[in-house]
């Protein structure tokens, strides 16, 4: 599956995609949302989840490749505490 082909996609259709083939790999919170990080193939995805609706508000690939860093540092903060 390429990129273009994902977009191309509905929401839903997305959705099935992701929870099919994708794979979770983090997940940061940001006041009232979950974002989540997933790949598929060679491209990343965010889902955002909002706390207050219960409902995914957005589903998007990833263009900007340094926000992978907010998952990275979440992740490593997560790991020190576990350790302690």
């Amino acid at each position: 599956m390429t990129k273009n082909e994902f977009v191309e996609m509905s929401f839903i259709e997305q959705g099935m995609i992701l929870i099919g083939s994708g794979k979770h790999l983090s997940q940061v919170k940001k006041e009232n949302l979950l974002l989540n990080l997933y790949s598929i193939e060679d491209f990343f995805v965010e889902v955002y989840y909002s706390l207050l609706t219960d409902k995914i508000d957005k589903i998007e690939i990833m263009t900007d490749l340094s926000r992978i860093d907010q998952y990275i540092d979440n992740k490593q903060k997560e790991e020190k505490l576990h350790l302690s």
